[in-house]
C-alpha cells in the first residue's frame, strides 16, 4: 500500500510530544513511547486518505511549533510538508472540478 507517514526524533520533551500526538492518534502512551524509542512511524495513512493526510499535516505543524524534530515520509522516503500541502490542494481542486461537473450535468 502506498502510504504517507510521520516520525519524531526522540529528545527530552517526549512526554509533551506524546500528549500532542494523542490528540490526533488514539494509541496508548506505552505504544507511542515504544514507537518513538525505536524510531518507528507514529502514523501511517493511505496515499489517497485525504483526512488522514490532513491529520498528519496538522500533527506535523503542532509538533514542529513545540520544537520537535519531525520527519515526513512518502512511500518510505523522506518528503516535505510542502509536498503534502500540495497533495491536499490537488485533492481539493479535483473535488471542486467533480462538483462543478456534477452541477453542469444537473442544469
Amino acid at each position: 500500500m502506498d502510504k504517507i507517514s510521520i516520525k519524531i526524533i526522540k529528545d527530552a520533551k517526549i512526554t509533551e510530544y506524546i500528549k500532542i500526538i494523542r490528540k490526533y492518534y488514539d494509541i496508548s502512551v506505552g505504544e507511542l513511547k515504544s514507537k518513538i524509542d525505536n524510531n518507528l512511524y507514529l502514523m501511517n495513512v493511505g496515499y489517497t486518505d485525504e483526512e488522514g493526510i490532513k491529520n498528519i499535516v496538522n500533527l506535523y505543524y503542532e509538533l514542529s511549533n513545540y520544537g520537535a524534530n519531525v520527519e515526513l515520509y512518502e512511500h518510505d522516503r523522506i518528503t516535505s510538508i510542502t509536498f503534502l500541502n500540495n497533495l491536499l490542494n490537488m485533492y481539493s481542486e479535483i473535488s471542486q472540478d467533480i462538483q462543478e461537473s456534477d452541477d453542469e450535468l444537473l442544469e
